[in-house]
């Protein structure tokens, strides 16, 4: 019987803590293939997106999910044609939703 009990003791104390899910979270952000978007987000370094129907996004990333949701700050807006004609136009801040979004580059800091 006492046998029993120190078994069980040994199993209670052998099995981990599950991890959290704000522990996997921020353990994939930091690591994984979000950690370009994360180390924008925190040293303040400008992005350039390329969004669908042939607009381009230079901004500085204030916020992101997994889904490529973004919000942006200080964003220029390039678009453009075949036919050559190009635009500009400047937006204080934007809510990007993640499904237009092509592909994201991190631009080199200019202390680089």
């Amino acid at each position: 019987m006492a046998d029993e009990k120190s078994t069980k003791i040994r199993r209670i104390e052998t099995v981990k803590a599950k991890p959290t899910t704000k522990d996997i979270l921020e353990t994939t952000v930091s690591q994984g293939p979000f950690s370009v978007l994360d180390s924008a987000m925190k040293e303040g370094i400008q992005i350039f997106i390329q969004c669908r129907f042939n607009k381009s996004l230079l901004a500085n990333l204030l916020a992101f999910d997994k889904h490529f949701n973004m919000v942006l700050q200080n964003v220029v807006e390039l678009s453009g044609n075949d036919k050559g004609d190009h635009k500009e136009r400047t937006i204080r801040n934007l809510f990007l939703r993640g499904e237009s979004v092509i592909f994201v580059v991190k631009l080199k800091n200019d202390t680089e």
